[in-house]
């Protein structure tokens, strides 16, 4: 075989290669985007400590995203919002997401049904949730509350009291 011959080879062959190498890589690319698309959902929390005080309003500068604090009962009846905690953790199928809260109760958060167990349009891509706090030995915070929220869509859990203030949690689907 000439070595002008064997060069044509080695040349095709490497095209032949790279171009299998690029659809490879695309199908696996593919197939990792569908991969990251059927994770689990997390959930996020943030533990928010809202208080009245005399002669102003201050929002911690990592609550700014929530027009709520400003705009809705029962944030309005504060004027002082601090970020005290925060986490994101993933749900594991059937096990309830547990959070040590800062007055010593705890927060459980279940995922009862994942995006698009519904047939209805309109609810695919919401989550059904089961959220609970215990208590400190004494009678459940909140027996169970069951919300229905689309991804990045928060809802909020307040009322407990604390260091002269009131806690509120918003707790936000990340897909």
């Amino acid at each position: 075989m000439s070595r002008r011959r064997l060069r044509a080879l080695s040349i095709a062959l490497a095209a032949t290669l790279a171009a299998a190498f690029a659809a490879g890589l695309a199908i696996l690319d593919g197939d990792l985007a569908r991969a990251a698309s059927a994770r689990a959902p997390s959930v996020e929390i943030r533990v928010i400590h809202a208080t009245r005080v005399d002669g102003g309003a201050w929002i911690d500068p990592q609550l700014r995203d929530l027009p709520q604090l400003t705009r809705q009962e029962p944030f309005v009846r504060y004027n002082v919002f601090r970020l005290i905690g925060r986490t994101q953790l993933p749900f594991d199928h059937g096990k309830p997401v547990v959070y040590a809260l800062v007055d010593g109760r705890t927060l459980q958060v279940s995922l009862v049904e994942p995006a698009n167990a519904s047939a209805n349009a309109k609810d695919r891509d919401r989550y059904h949730l089961r959220a609970e706090i215990a208590g400190l030995g004494k009678k459940e915070f909140l027996r169970l509350l069951e919300v229905t929220a689309g991804a990045d869509e928060p809802f909020f859990v307040g009322g407990q009291t604390y260091d002269g203030g009131t806690l509120f949690l918003e707790i936000v689907i990340r897909a």
